[in-house]
């Protein structure tokens, strides 16, 4: 929605990041690898929006590329 009404920076607005899962990683270890995998998952539902702005997750010391 916030695409559709030209909210993010690279389209003029004032959105210049948004976030992706909130901490997470305190609890990803006890999923294991399905942790490791729905990381992976939500990084590349986010970049699939296009949004052309930095992506970050909090507390995520192993985000995947190019998120921060």
């Amino acid at each position: 929605m916030m695409k559709d009404y030209e909210l993010f920076a690279s389209q003029g607005g004032p959105i210049i990041i948004a976030q992706i899962e909130n901490e997470y990683g305190n609890v990803k270890g006890s999923y294991g690898q399905a942790g490791n995998e729905y990381v992976k998952w939500c990084a590349d539902l986010a970049l699939s929006y296009n949004v052309s702005i930095p992506w970050i997750m909090c507390q995520e010391n192993d985000a995947p590329q190019p998120i921060v």
